[in-house]
């Protein structure tokens, strides 16, 4: 995954409000893509992708 496709989608998990918009981005990029760009968020961020993905449930 080339930097300006991590940041796209950085830029992505940051600006996604509900669990319908991760799930979408979810459908675009690869597991491993996601883990790779999520474990390079700050401790905050990661936290708010979490509460976010909680309402799933």
């Amino acid at each position: 995954m080339d930097k300006e496709a991590m940041t796209k989608l950085k830029l992505a998990m940051l600006s996604a409000e509900t669990a319908a918009q991760l799930a979408a981005i979810i459908i675009d990029y690869t597991h491993e893509e996601m883990m790779l760009v999520f474990s390079e968020l700050e401790w905050e961020q990661q936290a708010r992708i979490k509460d976010i993905w909680k309402t799933v449930s």
